[in-house]
């Protein structure tokens, strides 16, 4: 199952911003139930306790500050992504400036 960027949660998401907030509600039900039917979908390669396990992997992660969830990085690059083409890629340019 597709989990990042899932249609269904985008138009959930969608319909919450127009206040449609029974519908949203539904299709926010009907997408986690499809998570949850869909078996195994951590994206994570490393064997660990709480692979699969959301809540345990994401509190441990917010209790320890050290790095983001791997399911979390390529959301958060997409994010970084776009914030550095707002200053024509130029990120890079700025570390090697100030170190």
């Amino acid at each position: 199952m597709k989990i990042d960027g899932n249609e269904l949660a985008i138009r959930q998401n969608d319909l919450d911003r127009e206040g449609f907030c029974q519908e949203a509600m539904a299709l926010k039900k009907e997408f986690l139930e499809q998570v949850r039917q869909s078996g195994d979908h951590c994206p994570c390669k490393e064997a660990c306790p709480h692979h699969g396990n959301c809540f345990e992997c994401v509190t441990l992660h917010r209790g320890h500050r050290d790095h983001l969830p791997m399911c979390m990085w390529d959301m958060v690059n997409e994010r970084l992504h776009t914030l550095s083409r707002m200053t024509e890629g130029s990120l890079r340019t700025y570390e090697e400036q100030h170190p």
